[in-house]
């Protein structure tokens, strides 16, 4: 990961008031498998893996990867929650 974006990342923990072992017992508590794999990815990213990497390890689409991280340094951890939109409701 480039300087620039781990910084950014960093940056953006301090002013959710979050640090990566706060990110990891997020990972360890989302409440779905979509949010723990953004959580992942988080910790993944703040681990130095760049968004290509972290897409690897995830069996995902990089720019998806750079979506969720893009979303978390504006938004914060809310950005990260995993909202139903479609389908069939929930059991």
């Amino acid at each position: 990961m480039a300087v620039d974006e781990r910084s950014e990342l960093e940056e953006a923990l301090s002013r959710w008031q979050l640090d990566a072992a706060a990110v990891r017992e997020r990972l360890y508590q989302a409440p779905t498998p979509r949010e723990r794999e953004r959580w992942h990815a988080l910790w993944l990213a703040l681990q130095g893996c760049s968004s290509a990497q972290v897409a690897t390890a995830l069996g995902r689409d990089p720019h998806t990867v750079g979506t969720w991280l893009a979303d978390f340094r504006r938004d914060g951890p809310a950005a990260l929650a995993f909202v139903h939109t479609g389908g069939p409701p929930p059991p």
